[in-house]
């Protein structure tokens, strides 16, 4: 078994709590409209992570699909919270989300053969 879906949960839920923090504190509590729609996309984006860690850890037939769509959301997300002028993403998170959605990414692609499996019985 790999250290990928282990891994990728931990981020996953790591950044996940970031994401109900701003969603909930900031966007909620105290009304702002940016982290609340920073914070429900950041909680979306963790929640894939987590689908794409367990997708992988069973051996779903659509896991490539799943962890290629959870890697590249990951990281378009995490590179735009990051931008200026609201920087909501802070660089240690922007840095764990834009690497997991890469090594995703790569472990999709290292494995072609998966692709294959969704047409065998």
């Amino acid at each position: 078994m790999t250290v990928l879906p282990l891994t990728t949960a931990v981020i996953g839920f790591l950044l996940g709590l970031g994401g109900l923090r701003e969603f909930l504190v900031d966007g909620i509590w105290y009304g702002q409209l940016q982290p609340l729609l920073v914070g429900a996309a950041g909680a979306l984006v963790s929640s894939l992570l987590l689908l794409a860690a367990i997708a992988i850890w069973l051996g779903w037939s659509r896991w490539p699909r799943v962890a290629t769509v959870a890697g590249a959301l990951s990281i378009v997300f995490h590179i735009y919270g990051a931008l200026q002028p609201e920087r909501n993403v802070g660089l240690l998170a922007m840095t764990m989300g834009v690497g997991i959605g890469v090594a995703l990414l790569a472990h999709v692609k290292r494995h072609p053969q998966a692709a294959l499996q969704l047409v065998e019985r």
